[in-house]
């Protein structure tokens, strides 16, 4: 039998080849989607370890000891001993540095001895320490001593004097030479942890550059405490699928040992955040390839069924020659199946293997990676699966013509009603199936897991089964409209369609294969839509430099100073907002750069539209000062219960140095004219206020009325602009118990009166008009925020919702935007610019680095819109969206195979029909007419229908972030082009298939008449 069985497939070569392939591609299909499981899980963690910020990759132990406890020290080597992590082990104090010139003060730097801390210094001058009695400092440091290289140094330990508010000497001096000058080689690198050593903020002499030394330096000096430190860093390479569940225990068993020691150890590390991340990228992977994966090994089996029934229709005759024979009914099936089988197992072999490298070329072309690709059980497993169902798919397929009676089978034509009698049931199956899934979907919180994981497959194919039931009785109506009309060849291409075996099954696969690429495309579009618009409106701009924290006039005049046409740099700042007052979060942007800097989203407001709202003109502009003598011209009619009350003028510097409150002298009754020069003011000052301190808090009441301002002989304002109300305001109130002056207009000038004022130090306070009130803001709608803010020193202001949009920069759905100009005037603080950022647009030229140092600005982070976008391509769900191509990829070649297969079955079987038809008088032409043109245009028009169907259905369930924000929901209608490049290819593919097979038709008549 097994002879018998191998001579029928030499007797039929073609078909057994045919087999063979498809059996080939159908395993392929069905162990990609466990390969590229894997390869994807490798991928996902390498590219989250990559991207991951520095505070993820250390683990930070800190503890402060005594000078000669080295239980820490001794310690360190034992723990985080694992494969790629690397320790660094620090100490330091605080020491007290003078110099031999007497005019020269003594500074309080940290003393710091650092593992391979010479490695990550650059050497301006000098070298690196070698001995016990060499160190190095910061250039601004040897600057500050006047020191050259080779000077020495008196050094000895330095303790805070709290009472007398200085740092001073706490133990004997030592010696110490200088043999070098540095600059930090990369202060963002994670080698420097947290310790924030070169910070240019210093208080009290304490310079927070710090000395470095030699641990024998370090204790060569007598000190009592010294503070240590352990930063181990984790390599890329360290953390993979593999390691995650090693990694955490022994970061957990590290950082137990080290707070066990005696006077314990903090330890910290944001490791479990990127161990979180990483497995929440596997499991989504893990979730969204079977949506595709599921499908494909159905469409394999579904294939191989075509296949395996129409090689058995065209055995047919054989098949009743054996029923006649008397030759027994297992024989008959071994003969049947035997065919097809042998084929089938010897393709499975070898689609097992050209799996794994297509998934290994995919890898390399989607995933960036070329890694070996492993035989896992799990693609073992979803072979045998894959093998098992191929096996009864062929015999289902041949059951239908073996279960007839010999006379049907000995039949030359087969019976119109031998379509697949239980198609009926199938369909209502499926149909009844996907409503399951899809119900169990939308009511449960889980999304696509459990058994809607079969939601998207099973709504394409439900529809698909429905629309090719439906079109055959069009087919029909279409050949006989042909027919009345005389048109041979339509008239054969409809009832080939409507008639003839298989077309129902051949269509359904058509519509399951163009869709299942279309639903892919769908999918890969809309998210990839969705990723490009968060990553817009999250980063704000093409490219972001956030800096070292300076004040916010400084911040804004840097910019502008950096570029003064306002063509491609923009400041921005947050507004301070505590988190229990309820209001979103504000950005302050330099709104005259909004519209070319920011990338903006909205469809309704344009970038222009929102720049000119923020910043309206409000006709006055800022009081500039200089350091001369400001003389303020004042009467005082009345003042109750005043004690130490004073006249202060608050102004913030055009070089954005720190605000100044400079004293006017003590408020007294009657005309007076209060004079004092602005010595910080040499390069211009704006004024911000013209208050009254009360230092102790105390209650009391004033009136008084306020007549000129001038400053050296220049009249800055008048009687008449005292008098001009709208030009001076009081700030709001900042509690609801605090009176705020009113401010009316008198002939001589500005009448301003306070009673009963119980509250803060400052009782009065006087601001030119210099920006609008309310303050306009331009908001995103599901913001949500009231008629007031807070300002960037904390005092309310009124605001004027000037614009709702969808989203802001950087702020998104949750936050607003204000003028950081106007905001700042409205600010009496002039301090620190919270999280400052610099926004750079596309024209910004490619030495804008150089350009931001040039200002005396130092980059911290440069984020840049292409990497950021990357980063959210290599996320699990992205990574798993690539498979879903593929697949439709595999199944269109699958449904090409399966046509070029029922093509050479057909071929075969109608060339007695087309000698009929040309004796009949039969154009060639129309005798061959190409139905299968017919099938694959009937599925390119139903499966894009087919495949918006199930996206519509699933579309939100479907996960496009690892760290879903919530905010960004996918969009309804992906690009275009995508899919409708998808759709071209798969019909272009199976078009040429079948014009293929019809010349293969047309050419089998050439020899007849």
């Amino acid at each position: 039998m097994i002879g018998l069985a191998l001579s029928m497939i030499r007797a039929r070569p073609g078909q057994a080849l045919t087999a063979f392939i498809l059996a080939m591609l159908a395993m392929a299909a069905a162990v990609s989607a466990p390969v590229y499981t894997t390869t994807a899980d490798r991928a996902v963690v390498a590219s989250e370890v990559a991207a991951a910020p520095v505070e993820e990759r250390v683990v930070r132990a800190r503890r402060v000891s005594d000078a000669r406890d080295r239980a820490f020290e001794d310690l360190v080597p034992q723990v985080f001993a694992i494969p790629g992590f690397s320790g660094v082990f620090s100490t330091e104090y605080d020491s007290y540095v003078t110099t031999a010139d007497p005019k020269v003060d003594p500074v309080a730097p940290r003393l710091v001895y650092r593992d391979d801390a010479c490695a990550h210094l650059r050497f301006v001058a000098g070298r690196c320490f070698i001995s016990g009695t060499e160190i190095v400092l910061s250039k601004e440091t040897l600057d500050q001593l006047k020191l050259p290289i080779g000077e020495t140094v008196q050094t000895s330990f330095a303790a805070y004097d709290a009472e007398g508010r200085e740092w001073v000497p706490a133990g004997p001096a030592v010696t110490l030479t200088v043999v070098g000058a540095f600059e930090v080689v990369d202060k963002t690198d994670q080698y420097w942890a947290d310790f924030d050593y070169f910070s240019p903020r210093r208080t009290d002499r304490l310079v927070t550059s710090p000395i470095f030394a030699s641990r024998l330096t370090l204790e060569g000096i007598e000190h009592k405490r010294e503070r240590q430190g352990l930063d181990v860093v984790i390599g890329d390479r360290a953390i993979s699928g593999d390691t995650l569940d090693g990694v955490n225990a022994a970061v957990q068993e590290g950082s137990n040992k080290l707070i066990a020691l005696p006077g314990g150890a903090t330890v910290h590390t944001e490791l479990p955040a990127l161990l979180t991340r990483i497995n929440a990228n596997r499991s989504l992977v893990g979730e969204v390839v079977p949506i595709a994966a599921v499908p494909l090994v159905l469409l394999c089996w579904f294939v191989l069924f075509i296949a395996v029934a129409s090689a058995t229709q065209e055995r047919r005759l054989e098949l009743g020659l054996f029923a006649l024979r008397g030759v027994s009914v297992p024989r008959r099936w071994w003969l049947a199946a035997g065919e097809s089988i042998v084929p089938i197992l010897a393709g499975a072999v070898a689609g097992f293997l050209l799996g794994h490298y297509l998934v290994r070329l995919a890898a390399w072309l989607l995933l960036h990676s070329s890694a070996e690709v492993p035989l896992s059980a799990g693609a073992n497993w979803w072979a045998l699966t894959a093998v098992a169902g191929a096996v009864f798919a062929a015999l289902l397929a041949q059951r239908a013509e073996l279960a007839k009676k010999t006379i049907d089978l000995l039949r030359n034509v087969p019976s119109r009603l031998s379509r697949w009698r239980n198609a009926p049931v199938l369909e209502t199956a499926v149909v009844v199936l996907a409503a399951v899934a899809v119900v169990q979907m939308r009511q449960g919180d889980n999304g696509l897991t459990g058994f809607a994981v079969f939601a998207p497959s099973l709504i394409v194919i439900a529809v698909a089964l429905i629309a090719a039931r439906a079109v055959l009785p069009v087919a029909e109506r279409v050949g006989r409209r042909a027919m009345r009309q005389g048109r041979i060849g339509s008239t054969l291409a409809a009832y080939a369609m409507s008639r003839r075996p298989g077309s129902q099954r051949i269509l359904a696969l058509f519509v399951v294969a163009i869709a299942l690429l279309c639903f892919a495309a769908t999918a890969a579009s809309a998210s990839s839509d969705t990723r490009d618009r968060r990553t817009r409106v999250e980063l704000g701009a093409p490219r972001v430099l956030s800096v070292e924290p300076l004040s916010r006039a400084a911040l804004l005049a840097k910019v502008r100073a950096l570029d003064p046409d306002g063509a491609f740099a923009m400041a921005t700042s947050m507004v301070p907002v505590s988190e229990d007052t309820g209001i979103p979060p504000m950005l302050a942007v330099d709104s005259s750069r909004l519209p070319d800097v920011a990338l903006w989203n909205d469809p309704h407001v344009t970038a222009q539209e929102a720049a000119a709202l923020l910043h309206p003109e409000v006709g006055r502009e800022p009081i500039i000062v200089n350091n001369k003598d400001l003389s303020l011209d004042v009467t005082v009619d009345a003042m109750v219960d005043a004690f130490r009350v004073r006249w202060t003028a608050v102004v913030v510097p055009l070089d954005g140095s720190a605000t100044g409150e400079v004293d006017l002298g003590g408020v007294q009754l009657g005309r007076r004219t209060y004079v004092r020069n602005l010595p910080m003011c040499v390069d211009g000052c704006r004024l911000v206020a013209l208050q009254i301190d009360q230092p102790e808090g105390r209650g009391f009441d004033v009136s008084m009325t306020l007549h000129s301002l001038k400053q050296a002989g220049k009249t800055i304002a008048d009687e008449a602009g005292f008098a001009d109300t709208d030009a001076w305001r009081v700030p709001e109130s900042p509690g609801p118990k605090l009176l705020v002056p009113t401010l009316t207009a008198a002939k001589d000038g500005l009448r301003a009166e306070v009673a009963n004022y119980r509250g803060a130090d400052v009782a009065v306070r006087i601001m030119p008009t210099d920006a609008p009130s309310p303050l306009p803001v331009v908001m995103a709608r599901t913001a949500g925020i009231g008629d007031h803010m807070s300002g960037f020193d904390g005092a309310q202001l009124t605001i004027d919702l000037a614009a709702e949009v969808d989203a802001v920069p950087r702020l998104g759905p949750t936050g607003g935007l204000v003028d950081f100009d106007y905001a700042e005037r409205h600010s009496t603080d002039g301090g620190e610019a919270v999280q400052p950022q610099i926004w750079l647009g596309e024209r910004a030229p490619a030495n804008v680095l150089d350009l931001v140092r040039d200002q005396g600005l130092t980059v911290t982070s440069d984020r840049q819109l292409g990497p950021l976008r990357a980063q959210l391509d290599d996320q699990g769900p992205a990574v798993a969206l690539r498979f879903h191509q593929l697949a439709g990829g595999f199944a269109v070649l699958l449904a090409v195979g399966a046509l070029w297969l029922v093509s050479s079955l057909d071929r075969q079987r109608r060339a007695g029909e087309l000698r009929a038809l040309r004796a009949q008088g039969v154009a060639r032409r129309d005798a061959a007419a190409n139905g299968y043109l017919a099938l694959v245009g009937t599925a390119a028009v139903i499966g894009p229908f087919t495949a918006l169907a199930s996206w519509l259905l699933v579309r939100e369930y479907l996960p496009v972030f690892t760290d879903d924000p919530g905010t960004f929901e996918v969009s309804y209608w992906p690009s275009p082009m995508p899919v409708a490049v998808a759709w071209l290819a798969a019909g272009l593919l199976l078009t040429g298939a079948a014009l293929l097979a019809g010349a293969r038709l047309r050419a089998s008549t050439r020899g007849m008449r």
